[in-house]
């Protein structure tokens, strides 16, 4: 990668998608990550300087005990961290200290991967399905499945597919044998559609192919409780949720923080990326980056329960314990006369695209109802389908379900992190 010091305040300043900038800053002892584009905060996330993750980590785990009852079992992988593993997809997990006959049993030895952090009281959670994760693919365990991310667009997935047809990785819907002594599920991600020349594809998979050999021709040495495979810290593996895509260039202006940066092999670019994609330290010591981009507000905005339409209309964020619940109101927005329907579908629609970008800014998850302003029949087939297109473009698996026969339209987004709000304690 290559970096440069960035003292011009007119070259920092966002007017378009495609002058979009990735800021890294460090604000009241949390690091912060700020997708900025468009002129405002399109997604955030926070990490406190001295936060260790384990998400990712792989260990030889000891299983403490099998609970039939709730189809789990609960592995210990530190002498002091305990973790659940659900039994439903657990088809062939590596065991280290016998052969595998179909059962798991208390004092079996296994590989498993961190697949979600501790979340106030729920314990960490384990997977035997190991993955490997890199900038442009994902090697999957436990299966031969070929994967394309579903955000790529057509054009990509049809130019990647011939690659790797025309290279002998797949027959189109698995990974050929030919590929890998034992052959794992190939999932290209949504940032190999950016790449001209797609040979840093195979040559990422190929070091990943490597990397899971020599993870399992060491693990039957290795004692109980060995963590085989490390992730970075926690704010240089989030980096990987963002589209490269959606930014010119990575700026920060802490030069610990632009070492590390500099330093990471987890988001190791290939050449040509690097060079789209420069590392700048920011070094005006007269106007901080914070200022400059207007963190502090566009942070406050971020937390705020009301959030203003360009309309006059407004949406009100309520999160609970449950679920989240949005409210469109039409504000300040004044009604045509003789047609409210229309209306109050445009303030819907502009709703629409709105809630899609708060719920990757605020990072929300689980079960998201929005309560739109009097969805007719007529308008929620035009409104459903503008949303599954605004949420598809999310990072996160985001799901719109329905229409509930109270009106309330019904979102789910998969949990991967504590909202935004949460973070920044």
């Amino acid at each position: 990668m290559s970096g440069e010091v960035l003292t011009d305040k007119d070259s920092a300043i966002v007017n378009s998608p495609s002058d979009g900038k990735l800021l890294i800053l460090l604000r009241r002892s949390h690091i912060l990550t700020l997708l900025m584009g468009r002129g405002r905060l399109l997604a955030a996330s926070a990490y406190k300087e001295t936060a260790v993750s384990l998400l990712g980590n792989i260990y030889i785990g000891k299983i403490q005990n099998v609970a039939v009852n709730i189809e789990a079992a609960f592995v210990e992988i530190t002498e002091d961290i305990l973790c659940f593993l659900p039994l439903d997809n657990v088809k062939s997990p590596f065991l280290t200290n016998r052969p595998y006959d179909g059962r798991l049993k208390a004092g079996d030895e296994l590989l498993v991967q961190v697949d979600r952090d501790a979340i106030k009281t729920k314990l960490p959670s384990v997977t035997t399905k190991l993955s490997l994760t890199g900038k442009y693919c994902v090697l999957a365990s436990g299966n031969s499945r070929l994967g394309l991310s579903e955000k790529l667009t057509s054009e990509a997935r049809s130019r990647l597919l011939s690659f790797l047809l025309d290279k002998g990785v797949t027959d189109g819907h698995t990974v050929k044998e030919a590929c890998s002594a034992a052959p794992n599920g190939f999932i290209v991600r949504t940032n190999a559609g950016n790449l001209e020349d797609l040979s840093p594809l195979m040559e990422e998979w190929h070091a990943l192919e490597e990397e899971y050999r020599l993870l399992l021709s060491a693990a039957p040495y290795r004692t109980c409780h060995t963590c085989l495979r490390q992730t970075s810290a926690p704010w240089l593996s989030g980096l990987a949720e963002y589209y490269v895509s959606e930014y010119g260039e990575i700026v920060t202006d802490s030069e610990e923080l632009y070492r590390q940066l500099m330093n990471n092999n987890h988001t190791a670019m290939a050449a040509e990326e690097a060079a789209a994609v420069p590392i700048r330290l920011y070094a005006d010591t007269m106007l901080p980056l914070a200022k400059l981009y207007s963190v502090e507000s566009h942070l406050e905005s971020a937390l705020s329960s009301r959030v203003w339409l360009k309309s006059g209309g407004y949406l009100v964020i309520e999160p609970t314990e449950a679920l989240t619940v949005i409210d469109v109101n039409s504000g300040k927005y004044e009604t045509r006369k003789g047609n409210p329907e229309a209306t109050f579908q445009k303030i819907n629609l502009e709703a629409a695209q709105e809630i899609a970008l708060q719920l990757r800014l605020r990072n929300l998850s689980g079960i998201i109802l929005i309560d739109f302003i009097n969805v007719n029949s007529g308008h929620q087939k035009e409104l459903l389908s503008c949303l599954q297109k605004l949420v598809k473009a999310d990072s996160i698996r985001t799901t719109v379900i329905d229409i509930t026969p109270l009106g309330l339209v019904e979102i789910t987004r998969k949990k991967i992190n504590k909202p935004l709000a949460e973070q920044l304690k």
